[in-house]
């Protein structure tokens, strides 16, 4: 093959692959993801959107490189066919139409089975980190995601149409039709919203064709769904998941759970039962979704009416994300705490509770080839993140090791003993904790330095990952000696129940809100001596909040016009901050028109 005859196939390939990718890819996005997106929402498949502009950026920087090496492989298969080494064929009457149909269905199973094995393969630990891991980027995938591969996956993604022309005789037209198809199909794949209605995936015939839920659940959990066009080799293989037909039909059924118009979920309780140190976790046995698949860390907001009188806090969710069949909140009883003690005293098996869906910037996001040994510090009821989280780390990333360091008053106020005892047995190459208490004589009381620096001695400090949650005092003291200790910043991740001081900002002016909440838009004044949550309430605006401390990010919004000072901080990135977001708990309006918008 000599440069001339490269090039002249390679570049009008190039810019087909790139033409087809936009017309198929572009409109799908604009449609369902900016256009149109809340019209289409009840047919989104994950109900909270967590792709980012870094996530779509990365998508079609990836799928620029896929379409080269796309190219390249038909540039070859031309040069194949040029001088009569493989068997495609441009005359219809050569064979017939009866051997076109038969050899399209031929090679699509080729095709599908190829791409089984292959995907599969490229999930194992020593070939995922080379091949797979860029497409993984997106846990939430949307059309840009369905050629974002890297070059050694695309190789693989597009070997197939060199092979089967040297098995099969085929049509020209039937390879460039099945990678219209194939298009086609990866698109919906990785729409993000579910197009096949409803009881596609339980009719006899129609449900070995893939839907999109199929491949969504496979970016989600990872070891599963590897199928590309149909769902018999993961059927045979049995690494379909088991609740896949069950996550199609949940998505046309989420008007059976009753939501209020601002956005909560009223859930029924159907367990309640104690725990120590004060402690009690409520269950919610039939809930949507998205209180499954949240992020392990994440907490809800709880609105509910105790003497006329309305409250919303938030508590962690301690339940494992795609493992336990229930949520399940973890609550110690707070001394004179109005919400506690009523929901610890009065609350049944039955009643119904108001949660807002998952949210939250403490989160893991588990990758199954980390190999990141995570420290876990807790203080009492701070076990609660940090126990979904040891979970989720345990079931998703199984070269990663856990050292927990959990401190009580006593041997007998332990949240979670018995199954943290239980994880220490079952795992113990992968799993250890250490107990501190204030109160025993027999062990170390407090977390310390000591005890920190003996791990950091023996480990890689590229692979240390810390995450922290109790008072605010036991956080400041060991953020600042992982700090000194040589910590990066980003490896130290924390969780504020409470924040004991504020900054005062002095400067305030009288404004006018605009906000739009739950696709209405709202308008109200501030006085120039208030936030723009306390306004809001005062007012009757249905403001998202909960802690009204900086510490939650309940009441996270956008603003896109005007400018405001936040008296505190403790939930925003500085990445969000530079996106825009505010807390509107910890705003003092600075100019005097602010929009904003929940996003």
């Amino acid at each position: 093959m000599n440069l001339t005859f490269f090039l002249e196939n390679l570049i009008p390939a190039l810019v087909e692959n790139a033409v087809i990718y936009t017309i198929f890819s572009l409109p799908a996005f604009l449609i369902f993801w900016v256009f149109f997106k809340k019209k289409y929402q009840k047919i989104r498949i994950q109900e909270v959107q967590r792709a980012t502009n870094h996530n779509f950026f990365y998508d079609i920087k990836y799928s620029i490189l896929t379409f080269f090496v796309s190219a390249s492989l038909f540039t070859l298969a031309m040069y194949f066919y040029k001088i009569e080494y493989n068997l495609v064929y441009t005359d219809i009457n050569e064979r017939g139409w009866l051997w076109v149909g038969f050899s399209f269905c031929i090679a699509l199973f080729i095709n599908d089975t190829l791409f089984y094995w292959f995907h599969r393969m490229m999930h194992l630990p020593l070939f995922y980190q080379f091949f797979h891991r860029v497409h993984h980027e997106s846990t939430d995938p949307s059309p840009f995601t369905s050629y974002a591969f890297h070059p050694s996956e695309a190789v693989l993604e597009n070997v197939s149409m060199l092979i089967i022309p040297f098995i099969l005789p085929i049509h020209f037209g039937v390879m460039i039709f099945i990678q219209l198809l194939d298009m086609t199909n990866n698109i919906l794949a990785h729409l993000g919203y579910e197009l096949y209605p409803k009881g596609w995936v339980k009719f006899p015939i129609l449900k070995f064709k893939t839907v999109s839920t199929h491949h969504n659940m496979h970016h989600q959990l990872f070891h599963g769904n590897y199928g590309l066009y149909f769902t018999w080799w993961d059927k045979w293989m049995g690494t379909e998941f088991e609740d896949y037909e069950n996550r199609h039909q949940e998505i046309f059924e989420r008007d059976l759970f009753e939501k209020t118009e601002n956005g909560t979920y009223k859930l029924s309780v159907t367990n309640i039962h104690a725990e120590p140190n004060n402690a009690f976790s409520i269950e919610f046995g039939s809930v949507p979704y998205l209180f499954h698949s949240f992020q392990a860390g994440q907490h809800v907001s709880i609105n509910l009416k105790i003497q006329d009188k309305s409250y919303t806090r938030t508590f962690s969710l301690s339940s494992l994300p795609f493992q336990d069949p229930f949520a399940r909140l973890t609550i110690k009883k707070i001394p004179n705490g109005i919400v506690t003690n009523y929901l610890a005293n009065s609350l049944q098996v039955g009643d119904t509770l108001e949660l807002s869906p998952p949210t939250g910037n403490f989160y893991l996001d588990p990758d199954p080839t980390n190999h990141n040994l995570y420290v876990m510090i807790a203080a009492g009821s701070g076990i609660t993140p940090i126990y979904s989280m040891m979970g989720t780390i345990l079931h998703f990333e199984p070269k990663s090791k856990i050292q927990l360091l959990y401190g009580n008053r006593n041997k007998n106020s332990v949240i979670f003993k018995d199954e943290i005892d239980h994880w220490a047995s079952t795992y113990p190459n992968r799993f250890s904790k250490q107990y501190f208490f204030s109160e025993e004589n027999d062990t170390e009381k407090y977390i310390n330095r000591t005890s920190i620096e003996s791990i950091i001695k023996n480990n890689n400090l590229l692979k240390l990952q810390f995450y922290i949650c109790g008072p605010e005092r036991m956080i400041e003291t060991i953020s600042e000696e992982l700090l000194n200790l040589k910590i990066p910043k980003d490896q130290i991740h924390i969780e504020l129940f409470t924040k004991s001081n504020q900054t005062t900002i002095s400067t305030s002016k009288p404004a006018k809100i605009k906000a739009e909440l739950q696709g209405k838009w709202y308008e109200f004044e501030t006085d120039g001596n208030q936030t723009i949550l306390d306004a809001g309430i005062q007012q009757n605006i249905p403001m998202p909040y909960s802690c009204q401390s900086g510490i939650c990010g309940t009441c996270k919004m956008n603003c896109s016009e005007g400018s405001v000072e936040m008296k505190s901080n403790d939930a925003l990135s500085k990445k969000e901050i530079n996106q825009g977001y505010i807390l509107t708990c910890q705003s003092m309006p600075q100019s005097e028109s602010i929009v904003l918008k929940f996003k």
